[in-house]
């Protein structure tokens, strides 16, 4: 009964710790998100660069839904991809704030239609060559707010 006692007293200890420590924490190094609604009529991949330049794209925005169909369609620059990649319309979808803001305030959104994609068998070469893309910019101003709808 005794050990009983000190385990649950020590994981009660610990628990405690975790919390005060994680309160620590400076704002700044929080993960914020960063969400955004598919107000095109299409569903649609979403390459995210620093750089307005399609072969910069280094990560993705994800949809806010699970979807259970984990299809794998092709490895774009570098990327795989999946059907689950996709955002359907009207559909939010999400990623981290301080990815997007990380070194300036201007960030570049890829749009590829999913029907384009299969249109050329997923082929990243062929998107690019094709211009089967469309761009955004995403400006924060200085209260860092930006247009979350995406168009």
């Amino acid at each position: 009964m005794g050990s009983c006692c000190k385990i649950k007293n020590l994981l009660g200890g610990t628990l405690v710790i975790v919390c005060i420590m994680s309160s620590c924490i400076p704002p700044g190094c929080m993960i914020k998100k960063a969400e955004f609604k598919n107000c095109t009529n299409d569903t649609i991949f979403i390459g995210v660069s620093h750089y307005d330049n399609i072969d910069s794209v280094y990560d993705i925005v994800f949809p806010k839904y699970v979807s259970n169909d984990t299809t794998y369609i092709s490895q774009w620059n570098g990327m795989n991809i999946h059907t689950f990649d996709f955002i359907y319309p009207d559909s939010m979808c999400v990623t981290g704030e301080n990815y997007l803001f990380a070194n300036s305030d201007t960030c570049y959104f890829f749009l590829i239609k999913r029907g384009d994609a299969k249109s050329v068998s997923y082929s990243w070469d062929k998107i690019c060559s094709l211009h089967l893309f469309r761009k955004r910019i995403v400006v924060r101003n200085k209260e860092g707010e930006y247009d979350t709808n995406i168009r």
